[in-house]
């Protein structure tokens, strides 16, 4: 059981899940990134202020969708 817990080591490389839309993806060992590359942009845009939450979430279900 805690197997699927402990990440799978590729080299240097390990596969994580997003902690916001739980896609599977590659990061870098030790990276302690939580988010995908979609979602970390969102998050950003989204903490910055620059755009509203409404905004991000129609352009990525747009790219979604493609």
């Amino acid at each position: 059981m805690e197997a699927r817990n402990q990440p799978v080591q590729l080299g240097n490389m390990q596969l994580k899940y997003c902690e916001r839309c739980g896609n599977i993806w590659l990061r870098r060992s030790g990276s302690g990134k939580v988010f995908c590359a979609p979602c970390a942009k969102a998050e950003t845009a989204l903490s910055n202020g620059s755009v509203s939450f409404l905004q991000v979430w129609t352009r990525l279900r747009a790219e979604a969708q493609a």
